[in-house]
């Protein structure tokens, strides 16, 4: 019994013994392949442990939050019921925000957008006399497509950093090129540098497709945004205006690049914007131009069903080129020179309305009146009178489709300078598009 129970003792050392010698003759591999074990292989020399696939993330691109350079000090009691019911405004706050992605190996939010629109038309030209006389009818395809790439990316220091850049490609109309240049901006902070639109501006109308198939005002631009409380900001600019792709009139180069002042306010159910531009005409008699605007937007019911009304009102003397409407512009454009004296003003009200989720309806009436007192001339008066309506379905998100009517009454009275057929006299445009952004 005694020798029994010594060599049952003894058989785990002996186990362990073989376990070890056979380890080290079979190596680890073919040990475990025979006896069934499983056991961890240190990695091969010069090689680093798999990690696991890096996948890109979804960001947003959101507008650049700056401190307000005077903080409000408002009882907080009011400013917590404001939040209670402040649902609204922080919907239409995420509708400025644009979805993104980080890439692998990278700290920065890129976003791609763009829509591709195509619809019928038909213009039905009723030309004045001091014209050709035109087509009474003709009917065209118009196609577009714009694309807009977006970076963004913020440094450890809390100074975001981004970029901008967007062009349009459409079929050539009215002596507008095919393929535009929109905009290629550089964003540091507050402050905005290279190829943008005008920030004197305020209503582009783009709720309207005969204004977003032409081309917008670009300028080269300079400018840095100044909070200066929650709901007001202030925007100072040094815009050169032959710099510009998209230039909605010749302009003569200045000795200094045009001046822009802007104060916006939105709170609310409103916005508010007002502009003044300052620009140096050369020439024998150098002489200052000088523009203003003021617009408002009110968002409110309308035969109880949400809309909003958009009234603004521009006056200029010898600076042309900032009032009026990028149709008005196509029109002056080709009957007028940079140097000619101007004064003149446009005004514009705009009503939507929603009739359900899916449909609304959008309609602007529009006046454009230009005196130019030529030299050893009559004065000569440039007038455009133009209104425009529109019925707009969006059964889904970035797809909406619909027709609009356009009528517009130009009249030129310019001695010695050729007014294009088509563009004096009486211009009704009907149009059957469909539109999808991405």
């Amino acid at each position: 019994m005694t020798d029994v129970t010594g060599r049952a003792k003894e058989m785990p050392c002996l186990r362990r013994i073989w376990t070890i010698a056979a380890r080290l003759l079979l190596g680890l591999p073919a040990f475990a392949a025979l006896t069934g074990e499983a056991v961890a292989l240190p990695p091969p020399k010069g090689l680093k442990p798999a990690r696991p696939p890096s996948l890109a993330r979804s960001c947003t691109i959101t507008p650049t939050e700056l401190e307000p350079l005077f903080a409000s000090t408002a009882d907080p009691r009011p400013q917590e019921e404001e939040e209670d019911g402040s649902e609204d405004d922080e919907e239409d706050e995420d509708d400025d925000s644009i979805p993104g992605v980080i890439l692998p190996g990278s700290a920065t939010c890129l976003s791609v957008s763009g829509t591709v629109s195509a619809g019928l038309q038909n213009d039905s030209v009723r030309a004045s006399r001091s014209a050709a006389l035109p087509p009474s009818s003709l009917t065209s395809f118009p196609t577009s497509a714009s694309l807009r790439i977006a970076t963004s990316h913020e440094l450890a220091s809390g100074l975001r950093v981004g970029s901008a850049f967007s062009f349009t490609m459409q079929n050539p109309v009215n002596d507008v090129a095919g393929l535009t240049l929109d905009e290629a901006t550089v964003l540091v902070g507050p402050w905005t540098f290279g190829l943008d639109t005008s920030r004197f501006s305020f209503w582009t109308g783009d709720e309207f497709v005969f204004s977003t198939r032409a081309p917008s005002r670009t300028v080269g631009l300079l400018a840095v945004e100044l909070p200066l409380t929650e709901t007001w900001v202030a925007t100072l600019a040094m815009e050169d205006p032959t710099l510009g792709t998209t230039s909605s009139l010749p302009v003569a180069a200045g000795r200094v690049p045009d001046g822009v002042a802007r104060l916006a306010y939105q709170s609310g159910a409103w916005t508010l914007h007002g502009a003044l531009a300052l620009r140096d005409i050369p020439g024998r008699n150098s002489r200052l131009g000088r523009a203003g605007i003021l617009g408002a937007t009110y968002e409110t019911e309308i035969l109880g069903r949400p809309g909003s009304i958009t009234a603004q009102i521009a006056g200029a003397v010898d600076a042309a080129p900032y009032i009026g409407s990028q149709l008005d512009a196509a029109i002056v454009r080709t009957v007028l020179l940079g140097s000619d004296p101007t004064r003149g003003f446009s005004t514009a009200l705009v009503l939507r309305r929603e009739w359900t989720d899916e449909i609304a309806t959008n309609f602007y009436v529009s006046r454009y009146q230009l005196s130019v007192p030529l030299i050893d001339q009559a004065k000569g008066k440039i007038s455009i009178d133009r209104a425009t309506a529109n019925l707009v379905w969006t059964p889904v998100e970035g797809l909406k489709a619909g027709v609009e009517a356009s009528v517009a009454q130009a009249r030129i009275s310019l001695t010695g300078r050729q007014v294009a057929a088509g563009l004096a006299g009486r211009l009704i445009s009907t149009q059957v598009f469909i539109e999808r952004a991405f």
